[in-house]
């Protein structure tokens, strides 16, 4: 009896040791070689976590394969900055229109109440 609940215990122990996700970096080698941007699909930017003490910079190209980019690199520091501006460039769009319909409304309300 006593060797059948060893079994059972071991059991539990290696399904449970093999079923455990083992996080690390996804980026094990990186290149400093721009990438043209006709090319690329997605960029995704990992700060450094727990497990990855580096930050990871991922471009996703269109054909589904993935690069990884020095994040010291030239290239991928102006990449970085390029969408930093986009990102600030769509947030001002989007309040200049918010702030825009919002105007437009009272001063059609005003109109309004003036008739």
């Amino acid at each position: 009896m006593n060797s059948a609940i060893q079994c059972i215990v071991l059991l539990a122990c290696i399904t449970v040791c093999t079923s455990a996700i083992i996080e690390r970096c996804q980026c094990p080698q990186t290149t400093d070689k721009p990438v043209k941007s006709s090319l690329i699909h997605d960029v995704k930017i990992y700060e450094p976590r727990p497990y990855c003490s580096s930050l990871e910079v991922i471009v996703i190209l269109k054909n589904k394969s993935q690069v990884c980019l020095n994040p010291e690199s030239k290239f991928t520091k102006a990449l970085l900055d390029h969408m930093k501006k986009q990102k600030k460039a769509a947030r001002q769009a989007k309040l200049s229109t918010t702030t825009t319909t919002t105007t437009a409304a009272t001063t059609t309300s005003a109109a309004t109440n003036h008739l």
